[in-house]
């Protein structure tokens, strides 16, 4: 399933397997090396990550971090932290991620519409291989936005953004974590007792969520 969806958003791109935050930071990465090429292009990178949390700047900087971390951690789910917002997300065998990447001329690009672009991206590649999807919220899901892709009201994937300028140059990283299998129960368990620690109230709702494999097995 990984492989078919993997083909379907971007055939030439390899699946690449990371590791921790390494894998994390490799997204700024290429985004900066792209800028600094200063022309325009377009790369895709396909890629899926050891167990871990991955949350925002925003929650770094709470008092409880450290703490939380560190039980995470102690759990079996060490927390990183991304540069682009929402809310903390899992990454872990069994979730794809694709990052895509755009650079173009400052004043060229708007950045809802190349993301819709990407979503359009997303929701065809699940086309493909047989699974109706749109974009929209859904309520109780983690780290939720209208650019979920949603299928019969269940969140599959969620999406995030970020923009950097340099030069004259715009750079925008559009990226999707994908849930292809695995227990997305415990993925919620993990991000709320992370998020409880930290002091938030987490109102989130199993049934919120499901994977691409369950989906194709039990349609609506």
């Amino acid at each position: 399933m990984l492989g078919a969806l993997a083909r379907a958003l971007a055939p030439d791109a390899p699946i690449a397997h990371g590791n921790g935050e390494a894998a994390i930071v490799e997204d700024e990465r290429r985004l900066d090396a792209l800028l600094g090429d200063q022309r325009t292009a377009e790369h895709a990178r396909l890629w899926t990550n050891n167990r871990c949390l991955v949350t925002t700047r925003r929650f770094a900087r709470m008092d409880r971090f450290a703490e939380a971390a560190a039980a995470s951690s102690a759990r079996g789910w060490p927390v990183f932290v991304r540069a682009s917002g929402g809310t903390t997300v899992v990454h872990r065998p069994g979730i794809l991620n694709f990052s895509l990447y755009d650079i173009a001329p400052n004043g060229t690009v708007d950045i809802n519409t190349h993301f819709e672009r990407f979503t359009r991206r997303l929701t065809a590649g699940f086309a493909a291989i047989g699974v109706a999807a749109e974009t929209g919220w859904v309520a109780g899901s983690y780290c939720d936005g209208r650019f979920n892709i949603v299928s019969a009201g269940q969140k599959i994937a969620g999406t995030a953004c970020l923009v950097r300028k340099r030069g004259g140059w715009l750079g925008v990283l559009a990226h999707a974590a994908i849930s292809i299998d695995g227990d997305t129960r415990a993925d919620l368990a993990a991000i709320t007792e992370f998020e409880r620690a930290l002091g938030l109230d987490v109102p989130y709702a199993p049934e919120a969520h499901t994977t691409l494999t369950a989906t194709i097995r039990n349609p609506h």
